[in-house]
This record gives C-alpha cells, sequence and structure tokens, in this order.
C-alpha cells in the first residue's frame, strides 16, 4: 500500500532535516574575537611571567594538563602564555628551555607569513593571481591559483610519506618535480594536504623577491620578534631523507636549490614559537608596528576550506578549529608540534613533542596533542 504524508507533516520533516544537517563551518559568522591590540611590554627582549591566579587560570585544572603531558614519553614541553604573559612553562623528558627542534609543518604557517609579507609589499595584487603568471619558468602550474596553493586545493597527484615522497626530496628541482605527477582533481575543488603545495610558496618568495625565504624571514620576522636565527652559509649535501633530519639550531634546512623548505626543516625553541603565534593573536602588530597586515592575518584564518577530518577547516597554511567549544587556529606540525592561538581568550599554547623521530598524536591515547590542548583552554575559561 502506498502511503499518502499530509504536506504539512512533509515539509516538518525536511524543515527538521535542513535544521540538522551539520554545519561545516567553525567559526561564528561574526569572526573571531580579537583581543585588544594594546600591550604594556613586548616580549621581544625576553617573556615576563605571572602567576595563573594573577590572570584567572585554574591551577588545578593546568595541573591535569600538567599531568597528561608528563605521562607522555614524547612530551617535551607545554608553554602557556596568556595575556602577553607565561602562566605555565614545564619541559619533559629531554625537553628544555634552550632546545631549537625541528618544528615540522609549523615551517608551513611561517612559511605563509613569509608570503603575507610579499603580498603587503606589494610583489602579488590578488591571491587569485595564477601561479604561471608568477613563476613564468613553470608553466605546468597551468590554472592553478595562489589561493589554491595556500589552501591545499590545487589538485595535484601527491603522496605525503614513502618511497614518491623520498623520491622528491631527492629531486633536483622540487618544484618541477612535483608538477611533473600530474593532478587527480580541478584547481580548487578538493582539498589535499600536500608538502609540494607549500614548497611552491618557498619557491615563489625567490622568485619574486630575489631573496631566499631564510634571509627574508630573519630580517622582516625574526630579527623583529627579537628570535635568534641564522640564515645557512654553505649548502649541505643532501643524499638521504635522513640528511634532513639533522639538527639545524635556529636555522632552516634548505632545498637543493638552495631555498628553504617550506613545509619542513625549520628549527626554533618553544618561546621562539610562542612570539610566532602572539604576533598573529595580536594580529600583526609588534611593539606598535605592523610585521605582517591585519588583512593577511584575516586572510589567514579565514575558513577557505571546510569539514576536514570531522574537526578542522584551512586557512592560508594555518589550520581552524574549536577547542573545548572555543574557536582557534593552529600551526601543526609532525609529531605533535604547535602554535595554537585563542583569540577570545588572549592566548598562545605552544607544543612541543620528539621532533628527530616524531610519532604522529592518536587521538584518545597517552600521545593526543588536541586533547592537551583541550585541557589547557579548560584551564584558563
Amino acid at each position: 500500500m502506498v502511503r499518502i504524508f499530509p504536506i504539512a507533516y512533509l515539509i516538518s520533516f525536511i524543515l527538521l532535516w535542513c535544521g540538522c544537517a551539520k554545519d561545516p563551518f567553525i567559526l561564528p559568522e561574526t569572526g573571531l574575537v580579537w583581543p585588544d591590540k594594546q600591550r604594556s611590554y613586548w616580549p621581544t627582549a625576553g617573556w615576563k611571567q605571572l602567576p595563573m591566579s594573577t590572570l584567572h587560570v585554574d591551577s588545578l585544572d593546568m595541573l591535569k594538563a600538567d599531568a597528561f603531558a608528563r605521562a607522555d614519553p614524547l612530551s617535551r614541553c607545554l608553554l602557556v602564555i596568556k595575556e602577553g604573559y607565561i602562566v605555565f612553562e614545564a619541559y619533559y623528558n629531554d625537553g628544555d628551555i634552550d632546545a631549537s627542534t625541528n618544528v615540522w609543518s609549523v615551517t608551513k604557517s611561517v612559511t605563509s607569513a613569509l608570503v603575507g609579507h610579499v603580498y603587503d609589499a606589494g610583489f602579488i595584487s590578488d591571491t587569485d593571481t595564477l601561479m604561471k603568471g608568477l613563476m613564468p619558468d613553470y608553466p605546468d602550474f597551468n590554472d592553478i591559483s595562489l589561493h589554491h596553493v595556500l589552501t591545499q586545493s590545487t589538485g595535484l597527484s601527491w603522496v605525503e610519506s614513502g618511497p614518491l615522497w623520498v623520491d622528491w626530496i631527492l629531486a633536483d628541482d622540487w618544484v618541477q618535480s612535483a608538477l611533473d605527477r600530474g593532478f587527480v582533481h580541478e584547481p580548487g575543488t578538493v582539498f589535499h594536504y600536500s608538502s609540494a603545495n607549500s614548497h611552491f610558496l618557498s619557491a615563489l618568495i625567490f622568485e619574486i623577491t630575489g631573496q631566499t625565504p631564510g634571509l627574508l624571514a630573519k630580517t622582516m620576522l625574526f630579527d623583529p620578534l627579537g628570535i635568534s636565527f641564522h640564515t645557512v652559509e654553505v649548502q649541505p649535501d643532501y643524499d638521504t631523507w635522513s640528511d634532513y633530519i639533522v639538527p639545524f639550531d635556529q636555522s632552516w634546512h634548505r632545498d637543493p636549490k638552495g631555498i628553504e623548505c617550506a613545509s619542513f626543516g625549520l628549527f626554533l625553541t618553544a618561546r621562539d614559537m610562542a612570539k610566532i603565534g602572539y604576533l598573529y593573536l595580536n594580529r600583526g602588530m609588534w611593539d606598535g608596528q605592523p610585521v605582517i597586515s591585519d588583512e593577511w592575518i584575516r586572510l589567514s584564518v579565514t575558513e577557505h576550506v571546510t569539514d576536514i577530518y570531522d574537526r578542522y577547516s584551512y586557512g592560508y597554511q594555518w589550520w581552524i578549529t574549536k577547542v573545548n567549544g572555543v574557536p582557534a587556529f593552529l600551526a601543526s606540525g609532525y609529531g605533535g608540534q604547535m602554535i595554537g592561538i585563542v583569540p577570545s581568550l588572549d592566548l598562545v599554547v605552544v607544543l612541543k613533542y620528539e621532533a628527530e623521530n616524531p610519532q604522529h598524536p592518536v587521538q584518545g591515547t597517552a600521545h593526543d596533542d588536541m586533547y592537551l590542548f583541550d585541557l589547557v583552554v579548560k584551564a584558563v575559561q
């Protein structure tokens, strides 16, 4: 027997179904809630500290975060900056305040900051500009725009590990080697995380400024923030992937062309990482001077791609998510390296884990970086 549903019932069902459909966006329509840019001091020469109670951070909840980090043998550092002051700092296992370690894919977000400087300086008029126009020696970019590269939506055929990864690392030209793999999706249609996409940005910086990303980073980013950094004087020979793991304290590994690796290989301390997070928390301002424009910061943490891994959106090489129910954005690296920023709480959280032989964090285990981030935010809330 065919059942005839009353039209009112059918309309109610449709409305209910639509109301239950998942909203792919994380941020409210009004966007992030940013703190006041006015600061009583800037940590250029070093961070100041205040007791947790002074800034209304729950010490018992923070002890839970500390205990969780301490129970993970891969933990190296938990650093919490509230309203510009260190309220918690602990180092675990082989971690140390002066330990300069590979931040892995946090490097991608730093590279995005350099692209922002190039954008602010007028070298790039629009992120919809085609890459083949910006880098004419590489016509195989076809219809890929800078926006597609920044948002990991080029459609590039890519594997982020294994023999194909090593083949790329040992190629003479990382840009052409990646392009030679071809494309499996139309640009702008599919998010696919790729270190090659990020390295396109590094090569672009060198192409249009004539400066290596490392030198540009030192002059426009690290020096103004008081981050000790030196560029590579002599290009090392890299014969194996293991050569890229060799520690480069306060420096940055390069590709075979002498261009810094946009997707990994930057070595920083936890306090240095916090300075980068604090710069973004203050929308590009540092001690009264714009290091990166407010426009670029906002573009970087706009949800250009949504509904990733059931928890994230993606901006310009920055991840957007909610932590304990509060909107946040973060730079995330292999093994759990993290710069997490929660603007509405005036908060920067830095996590460091074993970096020379990192292991991917696994949700629900002792090695769960996002759960630790959640615990910290709960303590601050």
